[in-house]
């Protein structure tokens, strides 16, 4: 989703790369460009837009942006086909399940590939296998099949491809911006995921309504075509340091030594681990919750949705602004904090619109978390070696929200989800608090400094200006 800023040529003025301008106002307004003067903007210190005043970022990011947008219109149509038809959180879990478990077997395979070969090219074929199995699952629907089983199984398939991929397009990122910008670049995904949230679910409803869930599946698989196609753009290879020597076994398990002996990976991971299991789950029940509590159907499904995504813009806008002001560590405290308490007034949500008020909140804190935590670790992450360390944090991830949407859904089958949300925010604040108290160092090695990224045979920022 978002590209080297190395490039040579494009928006290339003086003063937008900071360098002052002796020119008169006047003639400074009236010799640039419109597109030159919003990309002024950006490039103010810690906006939270500043990694799109370069060019590859844009187009990287405008190709997300539809990327996601289709990613949510079917989420949200399968999810609530499924939860229609069957009536179970589990059930519905599962199709949610599917999207994300893969990520346990597939980002190891997809860290191993982006620390041996071209980072930009994995992640290119990674996005058209996902647009192939999608595409496959279009035709399933177009025949009326609708088994929870047979829907889940295209899903796994697709996700696993892209579980392979994301890896690579991970291990890119810190060189796609300058050091100071990485923060940022990790919000614009959070902003265009959100906001497929947002369009993804109003549109879904509307398209399936209009043409069936057939073609607004086969609308997905096409914006993984388009994504696919801005990779290819890139105007330089990201080829990583060192020639990925060694066995597989080794290179995993150098991958699993530098997460243990690099105190803020080890501790993001851990933090990880503890959001996906008994917070984050939420995301996926939305449509049985909905159908539930509310007895509502993919509309509401898709206004909870959408208020999320409101949120979870702030939330990633707020991360990115507070970031030069507070410490990784106090950042992480407010957001702990922040989901449970959200969390809790979710689950206790009596009305529709209070549910609604109340996913804002929280979609803006869970946002907050997947900004400040990647950040820490990517920052961490040596670049030889990043594509495996993010692989096992979203293997981490995957896994344990795999597990946490079985728990969760589980305990709203037994009971309802409101003791379920609310159960998840208190294990949360109770799994934080042990780790405080068992890892004393835990926020020294969170505010820790950056870790060089450019060195003479790494790709990055440098190797292109």
């Amino acid at each position: 989703m978002a590209a080297p800023t190395g490039h040579r040529g494009g928006v290339g003025s003086g003063w937008l790369r900071g360098v002052p301008d002796d020119r008169p106002p006047d003639a400074i307004r009236s010799g640039v460009s419109l597109r030159a003067q919003v990309l002024s903007i950006v490039a103010v210190a810690n906006h939270p837009f500043t990694p799109l005043r370069h060019r590859d970022v844009r187009l990287l990011w405008s190709a997300a942006v539809i990327s996601d947008i289709g990613t949510w219109v079917q989420l949200i149509v399968v999810g609530s086909l499924v939860a229609g038809t069957t009536g179970s959180a589990v059930q519905t879990g599962l199709v949610a399940l599917a999207t994300f478990m893969p990520q346990g077997i597939a980002s190891p395979i997809g860290g191993l590939l982006a620390d041996r070969f071209d980072r930009r090219k994995v992640f290119a074929a990674a996005l058209l296998v996902q647009a192939l199995v999608t595409t496959g699952l279009a035709v399933v629907l177009a025949f009326g099949v609708e088994s929870a089983g047979v829907l889940t199984a295209f899903i796994l398939l697709a996700s696993a491809a892209g579980a392979t991929g994301a890896p690579s397009y991970s291990a890119m990122q810190p060189d796609l911006v300058p050091p100071h910008e990485l923060m940022a670049m990790i919000s614009l995904g959070v902003y265009s995921w959100n906001g497929g949230r947002i369009v993804g679910p109003l549109l879904g409803a509307a398209l399936a309504l209009a043409v069936g869930p057939a073609w607004t599946v086969a609308f997905n698989a096409l914006t993984f075509v388009v994504m696919a196609g801005a990779v290819t753009l890139l105007r330089r290879p990201f080829v990583p340091k060192g020639d990925g020597g060694g066995t597989v076994r080794e290179r995993m398990l150098g991958g699993l030594r530098t997460m243990r002996t690099t105190p803020a990976i080890a501790n993001g991971v851990l933090l990880v681990v503890l959001l996906n299991l008994v917070a984050i789950p939420f995301m996926g029940l939305m449509p049985i919750y909905a159908k539930a509590l509310f007895d509502g159907g993919t509309g509401l499904a898709g206004s909870l949705a959408t208020a999320q995504g409101i949120g979870a813009i702030v939330g990633g806008i707020a991360a990115t602004m507070l970031g030069p002001r507070l410490s990784r560590s106090s950042l992480v405290v407010v957001i702990m904090c922040g989901v449970a308490m959200s969390l809790t007034g979710f689950a206790l949500a009596p009305t529709v619109p209070l549910a609604i008020v109340a996913v804002m909140p929280l979609g803006a804190s869970v946002a907050a978390s997947f900004v400040v935590i990647p950040a820490v670790i990517q920052r961490d992450a040596p670049p030889e070696s990043r594509g495996r360390v993010m692989s096992i944090m979203q293997a981490s991830m995957g896994l344990s929200y795999g597990v946490g949407l079985l728990f969760i859904g589980s305990i709203g089958d037994a009971q309802n989800l409101r003791v379920a949300y609310s159960m998840g925010a208190i294990l949360l604040l109770a799994g934080f608090a042990v780790i405080a108290r068992v890892l004393p160092g835990w926020r020294a090695a969170l505010d820790g400094e950056p870790a060089p990224v450019a060195t003479d045979g790494d790709v990055s920022l440098a190797a292109g200006q």
